[in-house]
């Protein structure tokens, strides 16, 4: 048997030059202004996010491919429909989980022996 270890070579960084890179923003950018223009086209609704003390920021972030509204914590607004629904299932299913974790701190444990 070698003591001898075996080389390791670091992976290759791959090499993105200024043109390639100034055309991804480019087409980033192109994307973005197009999901905006999609939302601005959209019904719009009323939203109030409640307050919460066990979350005191004043926003709450709610995206939509790569577009982030901040929504402010109990004032009502108007956000896109899609917006609205984004925020109501997350609401949603964390009230669920919420009730599950309360849920399971009240039972008994049953230790069989």
């Amino acid at each position: 048997m070698s003591d001898k270890t075996p080389e390791v070579q670091a992976p290759e960084t791959p090499v993105v030059d200024a043109a390639e890179e100034k055309a991804a923003e480019k087409k980033l950018a192109k994307q973005e202004a197009s999901y905006k223009a999609q939302l601005k086209k959209m019904k719009k609704v009323k939203l109030t996010i409640p307050e919460d003390p066990l979350n005191p920021d004043d926003v709450v972030p709610v995206g939509w491919n790569g577009v982030i509204y901040a929504i402010p914590r109990g004032i009502e607004v108007e956000v896109p429909e899609v917006i609205r629904d984004i925020w109501q299932e997350s609401y949603t299913k964390t009230q669920a989980v919420n009730k599950r974790i309360r849920e399971s701190t009240k039972r008994e444990l049953k230790i069989l022996g």
